[in-house]
Formats: structure tokens, sequence, C-alpha cells
């Protein structure tokens, strides 16, 4: 299982969080309406992960340069046929806000053009709602794309994690729930969520 965080900035509040060998991605927000937005990423050992809504295409292919990003995640309302125009080698990912199990019949649009779904709480805003939606909906995706989960993911559900057994299910995606504030994240409970997910 891979593991992403995400509302990274450059200036962290606990010392030690881009060494922490467990994790996959360091995801760094380049949407101006996020309290966790950036403008610049620092260096670090991981793959970084931008995540752009409805951004400019130009922005964000001059951010995948500027940042050496390694994943570009839309987070936004982009249409499939926006994310195929947008020539990159590097992975592309989509989030998606579910709430029923008729919400993952977006995904037919994107098989086949984005590398990974990320499925979040659907809400008026982009993200950052800080609840789960109900995972027994995951039993409706069929699709071949893997997926990872995201939205309300904290150290009070590991057991639920640990029994998710879906065969596209590849990762989760922790924010707000891992912070003292946006931007600011809590590496000792991050560190005890790893620990309890692996054991």
């Amino acid at each position: 299982m891979k593991l992403k965080i995400c509302g990274c900035s450059a200036e962290q509040f606990y010392p030690g969080l881009f060494d922490l060998e467990e994790v996959d991605y360091f995801g760094f927000i380049f949407y101006p309406g996020s309290p966790r937005y950036v403008e610049h990423t620092p260096a670090v050992s991981k793959e970084k992960v931008g995540v752009f809504v409805n951004a400019d295409p130009e922005f964000i292919l001059r951010k995948i340069d500027e940042e050496a990003l390694r994943v570009v995640q839309f987070h936004g309302n982009e249409p499939a046929k926006e994310i195929r125009k947008i020539k990159t080698a590097i992975p592309k990912w989509k989030a998606l806000g579910i709430q029923h199990a008729s919400d993952l019949e977006a995904c037919k649009a994107y098989e086949g053009i984005v590398d990974a779904f990320l499925f979040d709480t659907k809400s008026p805003q982009y993200g950052g709602t800080g609840k789960t939606f109900d995972w027994d909906i995951l039993e409706a995706y069929t699709g071949e794309t893997p997926f990872f989960l995201s939205g309300g993911i904290s150290i009070g559900i590991v057991d639920r994690i640990k029994n998710i057994h879906h065969p596209r299910f590849s990762g989760i995606d922790l924010n707000s729930r891992f912070e003292i504030a946006p931007k600011q994240k809590n590496v000792p409970l991050i560190q005890s969520f790893i620990k309890q997910l692996k054991t």
C-alpha cells in the first residue's frame, strides 16, 4: 500500500516529515483557494505530487518543470478530454468526489487517460472536508485504474483501512487529520499511524 502525505509545505511545524522512509509521495497544493497553497516546494527524497484545481495547462507544465514534480493530480472539475491534452511523461491522477455508488460512474470517462484515481469525500469545496465517505461503496467500482483513498483518514480508522481488500486499492492520502494547523504536519502522529498500519 502506497502512502501519500498531502498539503505539505517548505516550512513544517515538526522536523523530520520529509525523512519518513515509509512515505511514497509528498503532495503540494498549487491551488490559491486552499489554506495549504504553496508557490514553491522543497527538495524531498520521495516523489512530489503537484495538486491542481482547474488550472491552466501551461501553468501545470511549468510547475512540473520548475518543481521537479513526479505526479500531477487533478483535483477540480477537469474533463477527461482536457487532461488528455496535457502532454507530460509523468503519471496523472484524478480526484473524484464520492458520496453514492453512482458517483463512481464518472471514472469510466477517465479510464486509459489517468494512471490512478483519488476517491475523496464529495463536497462543494475541493477536498479538505476531514470526513470519510461510506467505503462500502467501493464494492461498486469495477474499473481497471488503481485508486487511493482520501478524505478524513485518521489514526482511529486504521483497522477499517486494513479490512479493505478491493483489488484496485493502491494507497491512502493523509492530510487534515494529521495537522496542528494547515501546512503544519504532526509528524509523531503520522509515525504512530504508520506503525499501526504495518502491525
